[in-house]
């Protein structure tokens, strides 16, 4: 299982990097590897903030610039088949899940605020390792940052860069 970092640049990353001075403030989840697609509740439309929801994030449709950091979390097969079911399943009924702009605002007060099928990138991605006993969080999926999957023990650097040099790296 791959979580990807990154800090976009967009004015919302903007926002939320000034507000926090966080390296990262986007997080998605891969299950095919680092050229495989990846899963986030970001913007679906690459010029608009909104509207926004679960999204499949290609890396190559990405920024070259973007500074990010690439994590591996070992799992046994059963997890990773639970992970895969779950996220196939919220994928193909995506058009029922929303993005949380709310959730983000009370994270960043330290407000749990968990809402049905509203999520923000990091609260997702967390949810998603938590319900599979893939990860046993120090706090609760709605008050994850992205910033936070840096101090977990059990993942392991793969890059930490630009986007462009894990692209090269791995021969997208």
């Amino acid at each position: 299982v791959y979580i990807l970092l990154t800090r976009s640049g967009t004015l919302f990353s903007r926002l939320i990097h000034l507000a926090t001075q966080d390296d990262y403030t986007h997080a998605s989840i891969g299950l095919d590897g680092p050229d495989g697609p990846f899963f986030s509740f970001a913007r679906k439309h690459p010029r608009f903030a909104l509207p926004a929801g679960l999204v499949e994030e290609r890396v190559t449709a990405l920024r070259r610039c973007v500074p990010c950091c690439l994590y591996a979390l070992s799992v046994s097969d059963q997890t990773y088949c639970q992970l895969r079911a779950l996220l196939r399943d919220m994928y193909e009924q995506r058009a029922s899940y929303h993005y949380s702009l709310f959730g983000v605002l009370a994270c960043f007060f330290h407000i749990a605020l968990p809402r049905r099928r509203h999520y923000f990138c990091s609260q997702f991605v967390a949810d998603l390792l938590e319900r599979c006993h893939a990860l046993e969080l120090p706090k609760p999926p709605t008050l994850v940052r992205p910033a936070d999957f840096c101090t977990f023990q059990e993942l392991t650097t793969v890059h930490q860069g630009l986007l462009g040099g894990m692209v090269s790296k791995y021969s997208f």
